[in-house]
Parts: structure tokens; sequence; C-alpha cells
């Protein structure tokens, strides 16, 4: 008897090919309980097992090329609608946090604990203090229609901003305090001394009192006003007294008058950094002061004619 040529590559075929369909038949059934068929099942699996691995492997890069192909724009929609609701998100975020920060500077305000029997009137800035001509001035969204007349005190709940310089129906411009300008006529809560004060030219922060304080005679330095007490506006000035205006910082002989003292205020509020502000509806002496004079109350509720040039 002859063999043919490669019968034992064909009898390795044929006993794989049988062993496939033993292995077929082994997990085709299902008989329950039955302990030999099952032990033969698992052995099957686990002969099997680097068989399907492989195959597994081999097939996935098409896998997976077939569905990038075939589901790329239900993925592109995914991601653009993913990528909306984060826009979405962060922008009620950034709107809730805009909203945060107007709902503050508007507290800043109008929460005033002083003087609160004077009425007043809450105003928006609608144009702030630009250019070298008017950086000292903004512009309110109220003006006569809501009551406010020239001279009118312009404060935040922190104290003074400024004054109302002149006015419309509907709004108004303001003189800052950060204009060298503006005297005002301040008190010292530390001493009870009364002065006349400005900013520095230079410094809008900075509030000078240059003028109606003398140095205390002798070395007692406890005769001195008190570093970061409190200085207010002077029932004397023009504005109603009791206004804040800030803290000392600084208490020094004037080098050019050795009995005159010079008292360096930091003030309350930034006048460069506004988005609110109130008015106090009250009418006081509108003349600019030439020299300080004793803290004597002043009925808020006069009105004396105003003198344009009393302004400058």
């Amino acid at each position: 008897m002859v063999l043919p040529q490669g019968g034992g590559s064909d009898r390795g075929r044929r006993r794989l090919v049988l062993l496939v369909l033993t292995a077929i038949t082994l997990l085709s059934l299902d008989l329950s309980g039955f302990g030999p068929i099952g032990a033969a099942q698992r052995w099957v699996r686990d002969l099997l097992h680097p068989i399907t691995e492989v195959a597994g492997f081999v097939a996935s890069p098409f896998a997976n090329t077939w569905n990038a192909i075939f589901d790329y724009d239900d993925l592109a929609a995914e991601r653009d609608q993913l990528r909306e609701e984060l826009d979405n998100a962060l922008g009620a975020q950034l709107a809730a946090e805009a909203e945060r920060a107007a709902f503050r500077r508007l507290l800043e305000a109008t929460e005033i604990t002083y003087l609160p029997t004077i009425p007043t009137v809450t105003a928006t800035v609608v144009r702030t203090a630009v250019g070298n001509f008017d950086e000292h001035v903004i512009t309110i969204d109220k003006g006569t229609n809501h009551g406010i007349r020239p001279g009118m005190a312009v404060v935040t709940g922190a104290g003074l901003v400024g004054r109302v310089e002149r006015v419309d129906a509907i709004t108004a411009s303001v003189q800052l305090l950060s204009d060298a300008n503006l005297v005002i006529g301040v008190r010292l809560a530390a001493t009870d001394e009364v002065g006349l004060g400005h900013t520095l030219p230079d410094d809008g922060r900075t509030f000078v009192i240059d003028r109606g304080l003398e140095w205390p005679e002798g070395e007692d330095g406890s005769l001195l006003p008190a570093l970061d007490s409190v200085v207010v506006t002077a029932a004397s000035s023009r504005y109603p007294a009791e206004i804040p205006l800030g803290r000392i910082t600084d208490v020094y002989l004037d080098p050019d008058n050795d009995i005159a003292m010079i008292v360096e205020v930091e003030l309350a509020t930034d006048v460069r950094d506004l988005s609110y502000v109130t008015v106090l509806l009250a009418s006081g002496v509108d003349q600019v002061p030439l020299e300080p004079t004793p803290s004597t109350s002043i009925p808020l509720d006069i009105e004396v004619p105003q003198d344009p040039e009393s302004d400058r």
C-alpha cells in the first residue's frame, strides 16, 4: 500500500478538523448535572482559549476601524452636544459671578449706616472719569427729576465720593474727591479738631489736612491725633456732618510753618472704581470754606444760592 504524498499534513488537518467538531459538539451539549460532559466542556474551553484570544486580537483593529467609520457622525454629534453643554454651564457660572459682583457693588453703594435720617437716591455710574480734561468727573443716571441738586454730597457705604457739580433732568455730573481743587471741611474724631483738606494732585487716594490744625505745645505725643483714627466731614463744611472720609496714616509738622500740623488720610473709597453711588438729598452751605470754623450744626434743609465761581 502506497501512502499519498503529504499524508502527514493531511492527517494533521483531519485531526484538527475532528478536534474542532468534537469541541463544537461538547460545547453544544447541555446535560445539566452530568459531570463528565461538564469537565470535557471546561477542557475544550481551556484548550481553545489561546486561539480565541489571538482571533480577537487580530480582529479588533478591523472592528475598531469599522466602528470609527460608521459611528463617527454619532460621536461627533455627542461631542458637540457635550461641548455646548459645557459652554452653557461656564457661561451660566460667569453670569452668576457677575451678578454677585454687581450686587455686592450695589450694596457697598447703598448700605449707608451713617446719617440714617437723610433721604437718599441711588444712581448708576453711566460714564466714568476719562481723559485729562475730566479725569475727576463721572456721570450718573439721576438728575433733577429725582430731587438731585448741585452741591449735594455723593457717597458710598464707605464714605464720601464727591459732590454734585451739574444737573440735568435725568443725569448729573459728579466732581470726585480725587480732584485736588475740591476743598473739604473735616473733623478729627480722635481730638475733635477741625481743619480743611484736599487730595494730593498726584495721588487720588491720599487726603491731606493742611489748614487749621496746630501742632500741640510741648513734646506730649498723646496730644497728637492717633494713627488709624477716623476723619469725617465737619458740620461747618459744605456737606452734612459725620460723613466718613478715611483713616489717619501720618501726622507731621508742616516744614513751611513750625506751628502747623499736617495730617494724611487714606480715603475709604476708591473713586476710580465706581459702579453705583448714593446722593444725599440734603443741601448745606455751598461756598468753598476759606478757614475752618468750630464744629457747629447747620440745618441741612436750608437752600443757599449757588455761586458758580465758588466751585472753582
